[in-house]
């Protein structure tokens, strides 16, 4: 059976857009993500979007691509992090302000912690599927992240 990753949603995609989106994680230097694609998150890894379904529940709605990467980074403030997200995924497609970037409920957290922080980002295109309801996809690992053997779609 061949394994497959899951990402519970994208992240951030810009209004209007669903074809392309961008995800994101800030966490403590000391910490060690996992599960995580740490060797697999590079341009052209595939993976599937989980987010919650209309009729409750979640399932897999998207199965995405990535575009490009900003590999593990120390950002010493929130606005570094920023700074070194843009300066690897944002063009003039696709980008988020500063004001946005710290709207974000997420990022408002991560604020609140100690810094300096590490960061990752990535840039995807995705495609709709599904959706598709598997077990599992109620509890996700912290990470945001979740392997699977359950075959989901035929890429």
């Amino acid at each position: 059976m061949e394994e497959a990753w899951i990402r519970l949603g994208t992240g951030w995609t810009p209004a209007g857009s669903t074809a392309e989106a961008f995800g994101w994680a800030l966490w403590q230097p000391a910490h060690r993500a996992a599960p995580w694609p740490h060797r697999e998150l590079r341009p052209g890894f595939a993976h599937y979007v989980c987010e919650p379904l209309e009729t409750g529940g979640r399932g897999l709605v998207a199965r995405a691509v990535v575009t490009g990467v900003l590999g593990t980074v120390e950002a010493a403030s929130d606005e570094d992090a920023h700074r070194l997200v843009a300066g690897r995924l944002f063009d003039d497609r696709f980008s988020v302000g500063l004001d946005e970037w710290r709207a974000n409920p997420y990022n408002r957290a991560k604020a609140l912690m100690s810094w300096p922080q590490r960061v990752t980002a990535w840039r995807i295109g995705t495609e709709r599927v599904g959706p598709y309801v598997l077990s599992g996809l109620s509890r996700f690992p912290r990470t945001g992240w979740q392997l699977t053997e359950e075959v989901v779609v035929a890429s």
